[in-house]
């Protein structure tokens, strides 16, 4: 092979070097830096990118293309697509003749991951069976000493109403980050980056970890980094209730404790409710093979009642027949979902709000308005009615078969 040849290949590998295929399924997910979506493609497409990667020019994929389906295959054409896509860079749309506009490198692509050390300590081997072992030990204590349960007046964890609204959503703000922290830990592990936002479920206001980026890694690599944050609530229900088994007699500090467990308890049942998109959901997703679960479900269940919108009948088509089937098995957990929803919000939220609420009162009426005990009873009570309203306004907008 002559230097100039050579020099060619190099050229070309370099240039497709940066998508990642991932095999899934009969096809491949392709991704880039470029670009935050990842893209589908048949497997031929997947072979035509690994064959650009080894350095084969487009004319030689092309020949190696008709080969294998036995037939001509646009080669050029598909490269166009990836461009128009916005998943290659600005050289490569150049060669191929688009005239869309090019991709740029997404912000911080190519920066080093932060916390891929610590996420292969905490979820490497040790640390991992480590959580396991844990969370069991959750399990069999709760089971075997009753009053370790946690119940909604854990939830309240001082007798001054608004000192307890605040305390416990800073306890509740503090367990959900460290949850979302798992998660990003853990796919620093796997290589991929992650972001915390703040997003809702239904008529909750949570925090959200966007690992899209997962898709670049083989589907067993994903588990772990979805199942990251029940399991690190677990480990820590699991060394709260032995420090509690342990404090004999009690000590002020077991108030907080069972209210951290309440409160971590609190986030797996949410976790668990997969007709949400939460971590049980993305995993029922992986599971199954799915690339577009949600949106596949809502297509499904509006086409079921007449109406389907040009959009939907697309994603059906892009779907297949596999997927429209889980996305009906889906479907079916709609109803035990909400009525289970219904039934933790009934037994656990509304007896704790009530109870917020005779406390504010009765500390109005009996400390008076103008007093420090009547007025934070006051705002104790205002905050109340302002949330109860946000997390109603939030469930009528939540659209369950969206």
């Amino acid at each position: 092979m002559t230097a100039e040849a050579q020099h060619d290949r190099t050229a070309i590998r370099s240039r497709y070097a940066e998508l990642s295929v991932v095999r899934d399924g009969d096809g491949y997910v392709l991704g880039s830096p470029y670009s935050d979506n990842f893209v589908a493609v048949p497997d031929l497409g997947g072979r035509v990118v690994q064959w650009l990667q080894a350095g084969h020019d487009p004319a030689t994929c092309a020949e190696l293309a008709a080969r294998y389906a036995g037939e001509p295959v646009d080669v050029e054409g598909f490269l166009a697509g990836l461009v128009s896509a916005r998943m290659l860079p600005a050289e490569v749309g150049s060669d191929v003749g688009s005239d869309v506009a090019v991709a740029e490198p997404r912000a911080g692509a190519a920066a080093r991951i932060r916390g891929r050390r610590m996420g292969r300590i905490v979820f490497g081997r040790t640390g991992l069976a480590t959580q396991c072992v844990l969370s069991v030990v959750a399990v069999v204590v709760m089971v075997t000493t009753p009053y370790t349960r946690p119940t909604y007046s854990d939830a309240i964890l001082t007798g001054v109403p608004l000192l307890s609204l605040i305390a416990v959503a800073v306890l509740g703000t503090a367990s959900a980050l460290v949850h979302e922290c798992a998660h990003l830990l853990a796919a620093a592990a796997a290589g991929v980056p992650g972001a915390v936002s703040i997003s809702r479920r239904l008529f909750t206001i949570v925090w959200q970890t966007d690992l899209t980026r997962l898709w670049s890694v083989p589907r067993r690599t994903r588990v772990v980094p979805l199942l990251a944050g029940i399991l690190s609530d677990g480990a820590t229900i699991g060394l709260l209730l032995l420090a509690e088994v342990a404090l004999d007699p009690p000590s002020p500090a077991l108030h907080l404790l069972r209210t951290i467990v309440f409160l971590k308890v609190a986030g797996i049942a949410f976790q668990l409710e997969v007709f949400m998109r939460t971590d049980v959901y993305a995993l029922f997703a992986v599971a199954t093979g799915c690339r577009n679960l949600w949106a596949t479900k809502g297509a499904v269940a509006r086409r079921a009642v007449g109406l389907a919108t040009e959009e939907d009948r697309a994603v059906l088509v892009a779907a297949g027949r596999r997927e429209i089937g889980w996305a009906r098995v889906y479907l079916l957990l709609y109803v035990p979902g909400v009525a289970w929803s219904v039934w933790y919000f009934a037994v656990f939220v509304v007896p704790a709000i009530q109870k917020i609420i005779v406390m504010s009162i009765d500390a109005v009426a009996g400390a008076g308005l103008f007093s420090l005990t009547g007025a934070t009873g006051a705002a104790a009570l205002l905050l109340t009615v302002v949330v109860g309203d946000v997390v109603v306004d939030v469930a009528v907008q939540e659209p369950l078969a969206g």
